[in-house]
């Protein structure tokens, strides 16, 4: 078992880069396309400030769905905290600062599933308005059975986290150790390997795009005013 989840490890991960090479070069295409149309270029501080307040607070979909909005954004919040958390998993030494948020990590693995759980209700109740595909929909079962995975590993039933370590640091360095005696983790790891591959792109984009649109706006203002 160990070895087919260590050789699923390697193979999702390369779908990943495949995945994101990919999507890279067609971005980059159509950047490359519109620049030669695209208008003079008008950013100032206020287009960088509003994009970054945008990009981190989520501000558009504040007003259009406060509850979708506290719920989307503390999720967010807290799987960035459970991720630096899971950082110790890969490093030797563990820096300072990763074991300074252990606490903040913990506490964000008990927000996560009922954040999740909440976006996943109002997602169900929206209908046809919420325009949500089946694609989202695996990835918000796929993150509450891995916060919740983890959660009762935290709670109940706690693996060997040397053993643990020693498994993840081992598939990094391509000197697989042996699998640890834990169904819940074998679940909770092949769940996030599973998830990898479709891990969204617009993440990456996300403040490029944002970015583009206020400078637009700004720059349509600006022609307005001048009129």
């Amino acid at each position: 078992m160990g070895t087919i989840l260590v050789l699923t490890a390697y193979l999702l991960y390369l779908l990943f880069c495949f995945r994101f090479l990919i999507r890279v070069l067609l971005w980059y295409k159509a950047v490359k396309q519109q620049a030669a149309i695209r208008e003079a270029h008008v950013w100032s501080c206020r287009t960088v400030a509003s994009t970054a307040i945008e990009v981190l607070f989520f501000t558009r979909l504040f007003h259009t769905n406060k509850l979708l909005w506290t719920a989307s954004w503390t999720f967010h919040l807290s799987l960035g905290f459970i991720f630096l958390r899971h950082t110790w998993y890969f490093m030797n030494p563990v820096p300072e600062l990763i074991i300074f948020i252990q606490p903040v990590g913990i506490a964000a693995g008990y927000v996560l599933p009922l954040s999740l759980l909440i976006i996943l209700i109002i997602r169900i109740a929206g209908g046809r308005d919420s325009y949500v595909s089946s694609y989202n929909y695996f990835l918000l079962a796929a993150l509450l059975i891995i916060s919740l995975t983890g959660l009762v590993m935290r709670t109940y039933y706690q693996p060997d986290l040397i053993a643990v370590k020693d498994f993840i640091t081992g598939i990094l360095i391509f000197h697989p150790d042996a699998l640890p005696g834990s169904v819940l983790f074998t679940l909770h790891f092949l769940f996030a390997l599973l998830l990898l591959p479709f891990v969204p792109f617009h993440l990456f984009t996300a403040p490029i795009v944002i970015f583009e649109a206020n400078r637009r706006e700004e720059g349509l203002g600006m022609i307005l005013h001048e009129k």
